[in-house]
This record gives structure tokens, C-alpha cells and sequence, in this order.
């Protein structure tokens, strides 16, 4: 399992940035970006339906992440990318893998994207081109997407990415101090990608 896994990270290392998407870029966390990000992420909509993003959202939460971003891309334990509209370099919102299984070639994909620029498919493409590097570059065999139920936007964003729904997982997981359901969603390599 070790060569396994250092071979996922010299994959992660292996990529090179940004990745380009048709309308944005997906770049490292950057820490001239801390206003930026609390700016978007100071949000109670983004907060409500991501399991691990505070409200509100401080610059300290904000250094913290990017922190936790580079060393865990480093160490091949997850990517965690920023969403660059390129026209104008303006940052929208974030989208990355996480939870890698070493012996299942799998792995989770999360989004977020800032509420002025939802609705425009900015995260559509992130997640699609994110997937692409994931089978492709990662060798990843399965993706998988936890969404919750009252997240209707979201749900859309992983069928058009591919992503098929498989049930729902029953207090799968607490926020705000309760028990919260969650929808899985999933794609494999195999699949057929999505029609454009």
C-alpha cells in the first residue's frame, strides 16, 4: 500500500497548473487571495450546505485552509484547488479531491462557488475538468459526491458532471450539532463521459 500511495502523491506532484477549463482556470490556494476568500466563503448559503466550512468565516479560517491545502496536496492526501475566472483573474470558489482510498483508486470531489457567481456553469466546468485530471492523471477509478438533500443545485452540477446517483446515506454525517443525511452520487472511469 505504500508504493501505492507514494505513487498517487508523485501523481499529485506530477500535475501542473493552472488546469484549464474553458472559462476558468483551477489553481493552488494563494495566500494573496485571504480577502478574497472570506469575501466569498462569509456567506451563510455557502456555510449550509459544505460540511466542513465555517460561518462566519474569518481570515484566520482562511490562512488555515490554504495551509492545509498545500500540505496535503504535498503529501497525496487530497487537492484542493481555487476557481479562477480567466477573463478577469477574479477568484469564484473552490473544488478539490478528497478522502483518497489507497486500495480503491477513489476518491471524493466537494465544490463551492461564491453566490454572485452561481448559475453561470463556472463550477460545472471546474468539476469537469477536475474529473478529467482524475481519471486521466490520477488514475483514480471512482468518484464519488456527497451532497445534501435540500442542495438542489448541487445534485444538477454532479448529474451533468457524470456523476450518477446511487441513494441516500442515513445520518451519514453531523453538522451543527445533529445527525444530517447525505445524497451519494457517483462516476467511474468506465462511464461514459457526459454529452456536451
Amino acid at each position: 500500500m505504500a508504493a501505492r500511495r507514494r505513487s498517487l502523491r508523485m501523481r499529485i506532484a506530477g500535475l501542473r497548473f493552472p488546469l484549464r477549463a474553458p472559462r476558468v482556470d483551477l489553481t493552488l490556494p494563494d495566500r494573496s487571495r485571504v480577502d478574497e476568500l472570506v469575501r466569498l466563503l462569509n456567506e451563510p448559503s455557502v456555510a449550509r450546505f459544505t460540511l466542513s466550512i465555517p460561518y462566519p468565516y474569518t481570515k484566520r479560517d482562511a490562512r488555515a485552509w490554504i495551509a492545509r491545502a498545500d500540505r496535503g496536496r504535498r503529501a497525496g492526501e487530497r487537492l484542493s484547488l481555487s476557481i479562477v475566472r480567466r477573463s478577469d483573474g477574479a477568484l469564484l470558489g473552490g473544488v478539490g479531491l478528497h478522502q483518497f482510498s489507497e486500495g480503491s483508486a477513489r476518491a471524493e470531489v466537494g465544490y463551492w462557488l461564491g453566490r454572485d457567481y452561481r448559475g453561470e456553469g463556472y463550477a460545472s466546468e471546474a468539476v469537469e475538468r477536475l474529473l478529467e485530471v482524475a481519471f486521466r492523471d490520477l488514475a483514480l477509478h471512482r468518484i464519488e459526491a456527497r451532497v445534501f438533500p435540500g442542495n438542489g443545485p448541487s445534485q444538477r452540477l454532479a448529474r451533468r458532471a457524470g456523476l450518477r446517483y446511487e441513494g441516500r446515506l442515513r445520518d451519514e454525517v453531523q453538522k451543527d450539532g445533529r445527525w444530517r443525511a447525505s445524497l451519494l452520487f457517483a462516476r467511474l472511469s468506465t462511464d461514459r463521459p457526459p454529452l456536451r
